[in-house]
């Protein structure tokens, strides 16, 4: 299964854009953009690895509409070397002109409309989005570097996982988020306008999100007394959700020593883009149980404890 999830400190990464060899191409006054990103929030994904590539569009201010009208300023590839560097293909240029700059992760080439980036959440994949940090001066060529924040467009689910007097080994091997019997709540594909970080659920797709480890297992043995290492927690990204009516609505199923638990999320609970939603799930004997939900930013989310039966 393909997952872009790390654990570290959030850094700065610095984007230069390289000269153009042909003179003619450049507007006039031209000055090589720079790019400063920020990951805003504590995440999954909090600094990208050697070899990662964003997608810049380069605008007068809004999407579809080309910085100096070029083309090739919309979905630029942009790749950090093993040296830090950051190398966009092609080489975008300021005028004296203001330029908005979109930006989102990861890159994908065939992703050429900012208004409706594709998302899902089978391959637990951290996607991003991000334009200008607040407060910054027009960007030109009189101030070529711009601060880009980039936010998280899925919603984090995690598991403070512990068992008490409970006989087996304890080793959970899945995790996985679905739809209740009938409900069609949780999406598992969906488009986001970068400008605006809206996100438009695809009609049909409502696949679970999950992750598993048959061999190893994504925990060997449930401790005793919970971790407070949320780099230990399992976690599954999925589309942001709307509210559940009932409880039920939306099901967390637990695989342990081969054995499924399934627990009912309550109603009125909202898994928003950005969030970071953290459960305490306590197995107890053969029950499972979950507890109060902490919501924090990744930014915030949800946080509760749960008991599985």
């Amino acid at each position: 299964m393909k997952k872009s999830m790390m654990m570290a400190v959030a850094s700065a990464l610095v984007i230069n854009l390289s000269s153009c060899s042909n003179e003619s191409e450049q507007p006039k006054e031209a000055t090589a953009l720079k790019i400063q990103t920020d990951i805003a929030t504590r995440a999954a994904l909090s600094s990208f690895p050697v070899n990662s590539s964003l997608g810049l569009f380069v605008t007068t201010g809004t999407l579809g509409s080309n910085y100096e009208s070029v083309t090739s300023n919309a979905n630029v590839k942009s790749t950090l070397s093993s040296s830090g560097v950051w190398t966009l293909s092609p080489a975008v240029y300021l005028s004296n002109d203001d330029a908005t700059v979109f930006a989102y992760y990861p890159y994908d080439a065939a992703k050429t409309n900012g208004a409706a980036i594709g998302l899902e959440h089978a391959s637990q994949t951290d996607y991003m989005y991000g334009t200008h940090t607040s407060g910054q001066n027009g960007i030109n060529n009189g101030n070529p570097t711009v601060n880009l924040t980039m936010k998280h467009a899925l919603a984090l689910v995690q598991f403070k996982m512990s068992a008490t007097n409970y006989p087996g080994t304890g080793k959970l091997t899945k995790v996985e988020i679905s739809n209740g019997a009938g409900k069609t709540l949780l999406f598992s594909e969906g488009s986001i306008t970068l400008s605006s970080g809206s996100i438009t659920n695809t009609t049909g797709k409502n696949a679970s999100a999950f992750v598993e480890n048959t061999s190893s297992g994504l925990l060997a043995s449930l401790p005793t007394t919970a971790s407070t290492d949320e780099n230990t927690y399992p976690k599954v990204m999925v589309l942001p959700t709307s509210a559940t009516a009932t409880a039920g609505d939306l099901m967390i199923y637990f695989t342990i020593d081969g054995k499924v638990y399934s627990w009912s999320v309550p109603s009125a609970t909202t898994w928003k883009s950005g969030t970071k939603n953290t459960y305490s799930v306590t197995l107890s004997g053969t029950a499972l149980t979950v507890g109060n939900v902490v919501i924090t930013d990744w930014t915030g989310g949800v946080t509760g404890s749960a008991g599985l039966n």
